[in-house]
């Protein structure tokens, strides 16, 4: 299906499709990755100066609670755990059984993933004489999540629900007068662009189960998509794609932050209620934290795809052959409000036709801005979304039925902006705006597409 013009930049989006839980539990949940720090690397000079006048005033002073909560808060802050524990430990030599101290050290050993350590802590607090009601609350779901983490099965995923509006839904050329071979021709009303509305549900499943071995795990992911249009049925679609296999913690290489993993692919698409086409393949990922403010993420997958003939689609099987995608990501934290990415990718797409054998190279790079809700009955962050990207497409041979002298090349860019609005710890209103433009040498495969989107995500 990616070959078609309609579909090129969807299954690209597809495949970036998060499959994670709530809010919630993406802030109590440790990190799949066994984290290694310097934490003071590239922090804040005057979180850190703060940090050093606050050390040497409680170390004078340790039983003053309000430097010592003070000081465990910029540590925490820089990421420097360890110095928080060590105050707020100190702390209790001269406040035995202060809840509110109990509670943060439950949290910081949380963090840690050091469980049975945080456990005790928590239980202290919930029966210590001078926890509020609060306190005693915040230790109960921290006891929870210690309880779902140890749980070596673990499962989350994304859906949604949206309804997009296209102004070039088919992805046709603007007009119907085209020269072909140096023959005018006037294309079916049907091949030129017209816009329409569909409804979808797209989304990723993500599953994983520790087997106990240095934090090795077995893991599948899904991501499906479906849709129906109001007048293209022909593009009404259904996906779904299945992959699966071990990955490997690389602490025992001492690489710290990194897993490598090697899994199996199944895939499937239905057009127009027929089945159009069907893959099998592998593929190798890497993942890591090269410092607390940033993660990289490469991948290489290999596919064999076949395709089904139908009466709406009747020469797809000139795209029989294998794909060959490498995709590297790199993100990084800029700010407290600001994360920002870069993607490189590489794709080449056998056929058992020529002419529709193409490589392809491109880039997307975007920024997250997160920041306070605006509305007080929504009181969660909002965050707005702006990705940029570009790809160059060069084709084999010739299409004869185009051009008997020109193989085809297209360039395709894209402009997209979202706005999140999160409504409750695991639900969100999304509002897409999209511009998509692809120029070609041959004007059967130029178009241009707005796009605009309301969908609701909820996360699990």
């Amino acid at each position: 299906m990616c070959h078609l013009p309609a579909f090129k930049y969807l299954c690209k989006a597809l495949r970036s499709i998060p499959a994670r839980a709530s809010v919630a539990a993406m802030l109590l949940s440790p990190p799949a990755l066994a984290q290694v720090f310097d934490p003071l690397e590239g922090a804040n000079p005057q979180l850190v100066a703060e940090q050093a006048d606050l050390l040497a005033a409680s170390l004078a002073a340790p039983e003053n609670v309000e430097l010592a909560f003070r000081y465990a808060e910029v540590s925490v802050t820089l990421g420097d755990y360890e110095a928080a524990i060590s105050t707020l430990e100190r702390l209790l030599i001269f406040s035995p059984g202060l809840g509110a101290a109990q509670l943060e050290l439950g949290a910081l050993y949380f963090r840690l993933g050091s469980f049975e350590v945080a456990r005790t802590y928590l239980e202290f607090a919930q029966s210590s004489n001078s926890a509020t009601a609060e306190t005693r609350e915040r230790a109960a779901v921290y006891l929870a999540a210690i309880e779902e983490a140890e749980d070596p099965a673990s499962i989350s995923g994304t859906v949604i629900l949206g309804v997009r509006y296209q102004s070039n839904a088919n992805a046709g050329p603007s007009s119907r007068f085209v020269t072909l071979n140096g023959i005018p021709y006037v294309l079916d009303e049907t091949a030129v662009g017209d816009p329409d509305v569909n409804g979808f549900i797209a989304g990723g499943v993500h599953g994983a189960y520790d087997v106990g071995n240095q934090g090795d795990l077995l893991e599948a992911d899904l991501v499906f998509y479906g849709s129906r249009y109001a007048d293209f049925t022909r593009l009404d679609t259904e996906l779904a794609e299945l992959t699966f296999g071990p990955s490997f913690s690389l602490g025992r290489f001492e690489i710290d932050n990194a897993r490598l993993g090697v899994y199996g692919i199944l895939g499937g698409v239905r057009l127009n209620g027929a089945n159009y086409s069907g893959s099998v393949g592998s593929g190798l990922k890497f993942e890591m934290l090269p410092d607390i403010q940033s993660s990289l993420n490469a991948r290489a997958e290999i596919r064999r795809r076949w395709f089904n003939d139908t009466a709406t689609y009747p020469t797809v099987t000139d795209y029989d052959g294998y794909q060959l995608l490498g995709v590297v990501t790199y993100s990084r934290q800029a700010t407290e409000a600001i994360r920002w990415w870069v993607q490189v990718l590489a794709d080449y797409e056998e056929a058992s036709a020529n002419f529709e054998q193409s490589w392809e190279a491109g880039f997307a790079l975007g920024a997250t801005y997160t920041f306070s809700s605006p509305i007080d009955a929504v009181p969660y962050d909002w965050a707005f979304d702006l990705e940029a990207g570009y790809i160059r497409r060069d084709y084999d041979e010739p299409n004869p039925a185009v051009s008997l002298t020109q193989t085809q090349y297209d360039n395709e860019g894209w402009l997209r902006a979202i706005l999140t609005v999160p409504v409750r710890e695991d639900v969100a209103l999304a509002l897409t705006g999209e511009l998509h433009r692809q120029q070609s040498n041959y004007v059967t495969r130029e178009y241009s597409d707005a796009s605009a989107t309301i969908s609701v995500i909820k996360n699990f």
